[in-house]
């Protein structure tokens, strides 16, 4: 896995109930996958040529550990898979003092043709660069 994000939990994210909330998380993986999309050749000003688009199609969140104001984190991404027109990716949100994987988040993104907004393969170095950043297999997380 590749670090794809870095940050403090802050006072403003904590809810009624101590631990940051929900969005919090969000906001860490969120960061995480321009990283990480830029890591696979996926970089803003390709993004932003028209070329092609990505569309999140599902997230699936594993909350582990709560997180609290001042906890320091980090996040780690790899692929965990990669087709055609299809990838699915991982990122942990890891407390950095602790090393507790805090949640786990995976990702599925298609690439669409940006006219006709319908998928389409994803240019051949990225999919050759997410291949370079694939995960053993793992078992599916709960």
């Amino acid at each position: 896995m590749i670090e794809t994000a870095r940050g403090t939990v802050h006072e403003w994210q904590r809810d009624h109930m101590g631990h940051i909330n929900v969005r919090a998380y969000m906001e860490f993986f969120d960061a995480a996958c321009w990283q990480f999309y830029a890591a696979v050749g996926l970089t803003p000003s390709l993004l932003r040529s028209g070329a092609l688009r990505l569309a999140a199609v599902q997230q699936n969140i594993s909350y582990r550990k709560e997180l609290y104001p001042g906890d320091i984190v980090a996040v780690r991404s790899g692929t965990l898979e990669m087709r055609d027109k299809v990838l699915r990716f991982r990122h942990e949100l890891v407390n950095t003092e602790t090393g507790n994987v805090c949640a786990v988040c995976d990702f599925t993104v298609v690439c669409l043709d940006p006219e006709s907004r319908k998928s389409r393969p994803f240019p051949p170095e990225v999919a050759a660069r997410a291949r370079e950043l694939m995960l053993p297999e793992t078992p599916a997380t709960p």
